[in-house]
């Protein structure tokens, strides 16, 4: 029998993920809280840049702080408000 491939590994779906900083922008300081979109770390920190570039796009230097970057996780538990909720 012929050995398969699963091409769809858990880490391969593009997740959702929480990204907070901080960005100092000509002496002003801008605190930004984010949802974005990647597959792992380096995709979400491109798609934190292409953000602050559409937000910014005067500014030719931006520094920023990220102060947290999680990956934001879902708990799939229907029966959470199961009798509590009678319409």
């Amino acid at each position: 029998m012929e050995e398969t491939f699963e091409a769809n590994t858990q880490d391969d779906y593009v997740k959702e993920w929480m990204v907070e900083f901080i960005a100092m922008v000509n002496g002003d300081k801008h605190h930004h809280l984010s949802v974005l979109y990647g597959t792992d770390q380096q995709d979400v920190q491109r798609a934190m840049l292409h953000e602050l570039r559409r937000i910014y796009t005067d500014t030719e230097r931006i520094d920023v702080t990220i102060i947290r970057c999680e990956e934001i996780e879902t708990e799939d538990e229907d029966t959470f408000f199961e009798g509590i909720f009678i319409p």
